[in-house]
């Protein structure tokens, strides 16, 4: 089953959301020299890597699926 482009879109408005998310908390931790967990800043690290990975394929489903 494939997604329109509609749906495409909104689930990479949520990663942009996502990865927009993590990467102020991790820059406002970072800011306030607040100590961070190092898992924590794993973590997040993490996340914000896998849903930029994402928001690659879904850019890419969202072509192929405008063209046709």
């Amino acid at each position: 089953m494939s997604l329109s482009v509609t749906e495409l879109v909104s689930q990479r408005s949520m990663l942009t959301i996502v990865i927009a998310a993590c990467t102020s908390a991790r820059t406002a931790f970072e800011k306030a020299d607040a100590a961070m967990d190092p898992q924590f800043r794993a973590d997040l690290n993490r996340m914000i890597e896998r849903s930029e990975s994402e928001l690659e394929k879904l850019n890419v489903a969202i072509g192929q699926a405008a063209n046709g």
